[in-house]
């Protein structure tokens, strides 16, 4: 029996018995060479079921990224096409190997026709676009994010991007790449395991039989290492992760691994797999885990399992692949055609129209969804039609030579204007001056920034606490910030008042971590990092008698957090100095900020608001100082309240002088940060003063 070989099989019209040459000019929208297909192992029938899954999991990944009605799980497509890809490319590299006829190097440019050109076509698109409507700062971590994708990084790129001050993923262009970056890594990967097993085991069952054993292991692995990250990764790092992925391809490759090993023995496929069921409960359940609204925050999870068995039960039952079924409608057929091109074009055009659509201050609705839904395939056609079906068909002028030089051209030229771009600090000159003081105020970058522990509590220095202030002095009292991003937003103006009180100050600041005293009940769903956190921070202040000074500030979301915390500490013979919460401003300032400005066709130098009870967060900050009244003649209480810099008059000023004075819907900017050290100063004063005093009573 020989191996069919997958994904290389010669073009067949559909109904043909025999090769045809299709002449790929004839057909303004591909319809006449459609992309390499999957044959049946007993017959040449195309395997347009695979087709069909490739046009449902595009659908559900442009309805999920459009907001639309009826794709609240659509980002399981994405998981349905990593099956597909595992499928049909450990499928060819067996029967390429079970032939002798195996090359990595021939491997990697048949991916490499397949993905690059039209890839290389989008990132240059967004790159154009973006010079009109991009900031410069953002421009340039847009230009670096374009030189990842290119290099089928950027999984690690978006990955080092995902923290808490990130910038959102819907101003990201090139986002959707990451999912490409893991398949390419796949293709690295798993050709080179597969080719080395296949090398040193013996005999034919015998080396089919070894990969099958050496992939479950793989995906075991995987899988296991893809639960606990769920549950341990607080910054959800693995959802770009080809570690916590790679089951999900290997699924799809241990079909192909196991449908070749039965073929090789001549074995017919068992009974149960004969009828439609194991299909028609695959295709429920990937349309079910599209409708159902799945938890994306700790994806890839263990409800994940769902839509990659679906996958695998339709790609493994071979049903519904005739040209007469259901699956075999010509606009279905279509769509899976150019899944990949519409994949690669309906996130940029999504990003590029919202950022259009909020400078000119209109929301989103319906009637513009369908139309980036009709620009997004409009442009896969002609993208499909002018640069996959050309560079993947005419072989004779894209050489591979050509194509090598052609991708190695355009990748110099992305490098050279990225270079060029750092220089220049992202081209600042074509937008106009009065834009680039919000640019300014999104730098979050504050002093002693490597300090600052992210949400899995692991920081770039080196040694528990970092210090702030004053040299360190035996017998003088030393002060300890302790938060979580609205604490360390203030690190500035504290170092500064710190320093010129004479106060020594060691830093315990994590990202998405409000201090609390930890509650097995009350703080079960706050995540385990952030109480590890919070227990030792705790112990640290109680076991030393210095820090005598506790600085509190956080995102709170009740008082009760406060009020517990600040009565341990005072209990404690500490000084506490509160941080009272500023304001919720509810959207991003700086991009409003540029909006009403474009909008208005100049610089905007003053805004300020109503002081209503929901930005001044007026209930939580009356329910704080009803709990800690009872501390009201304790001078060991120090209340620092932040929104009498920003808010007088019953109007709260989100910008003055020019300058935003927050960064994003409620921190503060860097930018003129030190406007607050006067409260400092003033909160430090009362606690050297409560100090020096408790320490005459103590000689």
């Amino acid at each position: 029996m020989s191996y069919l070989p997958y994904g290389a099989q010669p073009q067949l019209r559909r109904g043909a018995s025999s090769p045809v040459r299709v002449d790929w000019r004839r057909s303004l929208f591909g319809f006449g060479l459609p992309p390499p297909r999957i044959e049946n192992a007993s017959s040449n029938a195309f395997r347009l079921d695979i087709n069909a899954l490739r046009a449902l999991s595009v659908v559900a990944v442009v309805g999920y990224h459009f907001q639309m009605p009826g794709f609240a799980g659509g980002f399981v497509g994405v998981d349905v096409f990593l099956v597909i890809t595992g499928y049909l490319m450990t499928g060819k590299v067996l029967t390429e190997l079970a032939s002798g006829h195996f090359s990595f190097r021939h491997f990697s440019m048949m991916r490499m026709r397949r993905i690059y050109p039209a890839l290389a076509v989008v990132t240059a698109s967004s790159i154009v676009a973006g010079w009109f409507v991009t900031l410069p700062r953002e421009y340039l971590k847009h230009l670096l994010q374009a030189l990842s994708a290119l290099t089928f990084v950027s999984n690690f790129a978006f990955d080092s991007d995902n923290g808490y001050f990130s910038m959102a993923a819907q101003t990201k262009p090139l986002l959707h790449t990451w999912s490409l970056s893991v398949e390419w890594q796949f293709y690295i990967w798993m050709p080179l395991v597969v080719s080395l097993i296949w090398r040193y085991a013996s005999g034919s069952k015998s080396k089919i039989s070894t990969v099958i054993i050496a992939l479950l292991a793989v995906t075991a692995l995987s899988l296991a290492w893809c639960l606990w990250q769920s549950q341990a990764d607080a910054m959800g790092s693995s959802f770009f992760s080809l570690r916590a992925r790679a089951w999900e391809p290997l699924a799809g490759g241990l079909i192909a691994a196991a449908e070749i090993r039965r073929w090789s023995e001549d074995a017919t496929r068992p009974r149960w797999l004969q009828n439609g069921i194991i299909a028609a409960a695959g295709w429920t359940l990937v349309a079910s885990c599209v409708i159902y609204p799945l938890p994306e925050a700790r994806w890839p999870s263990v409800l994940t399992i769902l839509p990659v068995l679906g996958a695998a039960m339709i790609v493994g039952a071979r049903q519904w692949i005739g040209e007469a079924s259901l699956l075999g409608m010509s606009a279905i057929q279509r769509l899976g055609d150019w899944s990949y091109s519409i994949y690669l074009w309906h996130w940029p055009i999504w990003v590029f129209a919202l950022s259009w659509l909020s400078l000119r201050g209109y929301g989103v609705n319906a009637t513009q969804k369908i139309l980036m839904v009709l620009a997004s395939l409009a442009l896969s056609v002609v993208s499909y039609r002018y640069v996959e079906q050309p560079i993947r068909v005419r072989r004779d002028f894209w050489t591979l030579r050509r194509l090598l030089t052609t991708s190695s051209a355009t990748f110099a030229l992305l490098l050279s204007f990225v270079a060029v771009a750092s220089l220049n600090g992202g081209f600042p000159n074509r937008l106009p001056d009065y834009l680039l003081p919000a640019e300014l105020a999104r730098r979050t970058n504050t002093p002693r920034d490597e300090c600052f522990r992210n949400s899995n509590s692991t920081k770039n220095a080196t040694g528990t606490y970092c210090n702030f202030g004053a040299e360190e002095t035996a017998g003088k009292p030393s002060a300890m910030l302790w938060g979580d991003s609205f604490a360390n937003q203030y690190l500035e103006p504290i170092s500064s008042a710190a320093l010129g009180n004479g106060i020594h100050g060691l830093i315990a600041t994590q990202s998405a971590c409000r201090p609390f005293l930890d509650d097995p009940v009350r703080n079960s769903a706050d995540q385990q990092p952030c109480r590890d956190f919070n227990r030792s921070t705790l112990d640290f202040v109680l076991n030393h008698t210095e820090p005598s000074i506790v600085v509190l500030g956080g995102n709170w979301g009740n008082a009760l957090d406060v009020s517990s915390l600040a009565d341990r500490l005072l209990s404690s013979g500490k000084t506490v100095v509160l941080i009272m919460p500023l304001l919720n401003i509810g959207f991003d300032l700086p991009q409003r900020w540029i909006e009403k400005q474009v909008r208005a066709g100049g610089a905007i130098g003053e805004w300020s608001v109503d002081a209503a009870p929901d930005l001044t967060m007026n209930s939580l900050r009356a329910e704080i100082a009803q709990n800690l009244d009872k501390h009201r003649d304790n001078p060991r209480l120090v209340m620092v309240d932040p929104q009498s810099v920003v808010c007088e008059q019953n109007r709260c000023y989100l910008v003055r002088n020019g300058e935003a004075n927050f960064r994003d819907t409620a921190h503060i900017s860097n930018v003129n940060a030190i406007q607050y050290r006067g409260l400092f100063d003033a909160a430090f004063r009362s606690a050297l003063h409560t100090e020096i005093k408790a320490y005459e009573r103590m000689d």
